[in-house]
């Protein structure tokens, strides 16, 4: 898999991608936000969204921005055929790394679903709060902090 820095040419594809998620990752009304932060990318290093090709196809997209002292993981995703193959860890190690090397010290924080906080927590995410349908209807809020700066998975 080969991950790059986003740009516009992508949008359609990190759509694509996008509405391979609708329902039970992402709500409707979420799509309109992301049109907006994909708009808005503009790849300073204090906001990096990268995208990850696998032959040549976008298969997914992720990033990270810095907001008063703590660096957000940002609209991370894989293509739903994607999931469970090991490409959303090599994506979210990549987006560690660039997080640490950045922004090194700072505190790293995610917003996800409980359909993937156990992805994260095996890298050492921990919960610090849970909303119910706090993205939308079935879809929980969980805020989660990393705890391990060794970003190694736990079985």
């Amino acid at each position: 898999m080969e991950i790059k820095l986003y740009s516009a040419i992508h949008k359609q594809d990190c759509l694509r991608v996008f509405d391979s998620n609708l329902d039970k990752y992402f709500a409707p009304h979420e799509r309109e936000q992301f049109v907006e932060f994909l708009d808005s990318v503009t790849q300073a290093d204090d906001n990096q969204y990268y995208v990850a090709l696998q032959d040549g196809l976008l298969v997914g997209c992720g990033g990270l921005r810095l907001y008063q002292d703590t660096v957000y993981l940002s609209w991370g995703m894989l293509a739903r055929t994607k999931h469970k193959t090991g490409l959303g860890e090599q994506l979210l190690r990549h987006r560690l790394e660039q997080a640490t090397r950045l922004h090194p010290g700072k505190e790293i924080v995610i917003e996800t679903s409980q359909h993937t906080q156990g992805f994260f927590a095996r890298y050492g995410f921990a919960i610090e709060k849970s909303e119910t349908d706090g993205f939308g209807e079935g879809i929980d809020r969980v805020t989660m902090r990393l705890n391990d700066q060794m970003h190694s998975p736990r079985k």
